[in-house]
């Protein structure tokens, strides 16, 4: 028997896992896991499903469902070793799923070999494939540029064309000898944008209604620090967390899209974002278990301290600042805040409030549909000066920040409604620690 193990790739298109299963002569089985310790909270109070993550796993996985007609996914709960061992003991197998990202998965797989599983894993998430990358292990790029420039020589490194989805058809499905299922909290109902319905079936519909119909990338590279808008970023990072779309989907698409329209620095940009998302894969893959160390890479990051009034307010949402809260407030209900908004959450958790930031970024895994851990882990080390960064850390001044991107504070009316017709000036004042609004104090004035 040969069982596929979905993690965070769900999907058929551009699946090697599903293409190995379509090989295969005997019965097949394909099973997703919802890992039990990710319900359980740590000491900080933070686990990693927040309700807007839920939603959309669930959509996911109903949609693939969907997609599969008559061929059974299994769900289950629990331990993934334990489960796997269990079910192994009953109906041996050979098990197929994507390689590890994480120290977490790698140590899952290392488990399940040692206890006489055979596992072969398929890459489902980069966009490179080992082969290609592999040489630069030793001397893994310690910035993003060096790695760019190396990707982007002459001749540039190809991304393989995405494969169609496998034929499924003949395939003989194996029942499951454990009790299935997965016990779902309640969940918020309809997603706060388009972009955000789970599953591949809204993701491919999305990628081509912003590729062809809105040919919204004509902007991008100007509109990706907007903090509000329907269409003023791809959107695309949940569905490539989660593999519901393949990054060489994505990267491929939008080569079509250049080859229609012709190229410019925008369609550039998206490839650009496509190539950091890369960088922080392979760079977790090559450091493991260093970039969750409270100095991260470097060892020179100041890991902060746990302040727990600074938390618990940074956790509500009343931190006193009113553009933080306001970001803080549509991550916790959506899922979701624009880039420039997580540059600047970030900056403020680790400079104006001395907190961890590896506690910045498990709060980020809790409530971001599109956490990835390669990703989120790395950007967070790249503003603590923990990562990939030469210049040892980021500070933003926020009052700068919101002049620039939010001038008519479009978006902290938005969530915070509560403070009324006030001035951008207004605020800024509040945030120094001048009590002008009917609103709570800061925590630290911002004097920046």
């Amino acid at each position: 028997m040969r069982l596929l193990w979905l993690r965070n790739d769900l999907r058929l298109d551009d699946h090697a896992g599903w293409q190995r299963l379509a090989e295969y002569q005997g019965t097949t089985a394909a099973v997703f896991i919802l890992p039990a310790h990710w319900r359980q909270a740590d000491d900080a109070g933070l686990h990693r499903l927040g309700t807007a993550r839920v939603a959309y796993l669930q959509q996911a996985l109903a949609d693939l469902r969907e997609r599969l007609a008559t061929f059974p996914l299994t769900l289950l709960e629990g331990d993934p070793v334990a489960l796997l061992l269990a079910w192994h003991r009953q109906q041996p197998f050979e098990l197929v799923t994507h390689a590890a990202q994480a120290p977490e998965e790698a140590d899952w797989l290392t488990r399940l070999q040692d206890a006489g599983v055979t596992v072969r894993t398929v890459e489902t998430q980069p966009l490179f494939a080992p082969h290609q990358v592999e040489p630069l292990f030793e001397t893994f790029p310690a910035s993003f540029t060096g790695f760019r420039k190396l990707v982007e020589k002459k001749p540039v490194w190809p991304v393989s064309a995405p494969q169609p989805a496998a034929d499924l058809g003949r395939l003989q499905a194996a029942r499951c000898p454990l009790a299935t299922g997965i016990h779902w909290p309640a969940t918020p109902g309809a997603p706060a944008h388009p972009a955000w319905q789970g599953g591949e079936t809204a993701a491919r519909g999305w990628l081509q209604h912003y590729l062809f119909e809105q040919r919204a990338l004509a902007h991008y590279k100007a509109s990706r620090n907007d903090l509000t808008g329907r269409y003023f970023s791809s959107h695309l990072s949940a569905a490539l967390a989660w593999g519901c779309l393949s990054p060489r989907r994505v990267w491929h698409e939008v080569l079509r899209y250049e080859q229609r329209w012709s190229s410019d620095e925008h369609s550039y940009w998206l490839r650009f974002e496509l190539l950091w998302r890369e960088y922080f894969h392979w760079s977790l893959r090559v450091h493991g278990t260093r970039l969750f160390a409270a100095g991260g890479l470097t060892g020179k990051a100041v890991p902060g301290v746990f302040n727990a009034a600074y938390w618990q307010a940074w956790c509500n949402a009343r931190t006193g600042w009113p553009m933080i809260d306001a970001g803080l407030k549509e991550l916790i209900t959506t899922g979701f805040c624009s880039n420039r908004l997580r540059q600047n959450l970030a900056s403020c958790l680790m400079h104006e409030l001395g907190l961890d930031w590896r506690l910045g970024a498990r709060f980020f895994e809790q409530h971001l549909v599109d956490f990835d851990v390669a990703s989120n882990w790395g950007n967070w080390a790249y503003i603590a000066g923990a990562g990939h960064d030469p210049r040892q850390g980021h500070h933003f001044n926020p009052h700068r920040q919101w002049r620039q991107y939010d001038p008519k504070l479009t978006h902290l009316h938005q969530w915070l409604p509560e403070l009324g017709p006030v001035t951008l000036e207004q605020v800024e004042r509040h945030q120094r620690g001048e009590q002008l609004l009917d609103y709570p104090a800061p925590l630290v004035p911002l004097e920046c």
